[in-house]
């Protein structure tokens, strides 16, 4: 009788939250009590690095607030990894996450040119992304000073 209880109980804890599980309309973005954000993660390639890197992500701040996106917030975040033999932590000199923080949840996607294009292949020219991911950030979480749904 118990495990049946303890299972009932699980089961109840990892049901999906109903307003997460429904669909937007098509084309539509779901509901976001908070703002966007893309988060990637990428890797510097053999002929970049880091200091160029960071010159892609000034470009890419600058092409949004330039363009009427003044509020959209770019930055980056240094990944630690684990040397598996000495067991010492270190910052990466390969892998960096970058996030876009958008307040305007609804606004239509902004219009390439070529200082987009510019900036693009400052990214490209000396990193990959690995993963991307677009999220929703919860108000309560979003970086100091950073106003959603503006």
């Amino acid at each position: 009788m118990r495990i049946l209880a303890t299972l009932t109980v699980l089961a109840t804890l990892c049901a999906p939250v109903s307003h997460s599980q429904t669909p937007a309309p098509a084309g539509a973005m779901p509901a976001c009590d908070g703002a966007m954000a893309i988060v990637r993660l990428s890797e510097i390639t053999p002929g970049g690095s880091m200091d160029k890197f960071m010159a892609a992500v000034a470009a890419h701040q600058a092409w949004y607030t330039s363009h009427g996106f003044p509020d959209d917030l770019i930055y980056v975040t240094h990944v630690i990894v684990r040397d598996p033999a000495t067991k010492s932590y270190s910052y990466s000199d390969k892998q960096i996450l970058t996030y876009h923080f958008m307040p305007k949840t609804n606004a239509a996607e902004p219009k390439h040119d070529d200082a987009w294009d510019a900036y693009v292949k400052l990214y490209q020219a000396t990193s990959t992304i690995k993963e991307g991911y677009l999220t929703c950030v919860p108000t309560a979480d979003l970086p100091t000073g950073f106003k959603a749904g503006q």
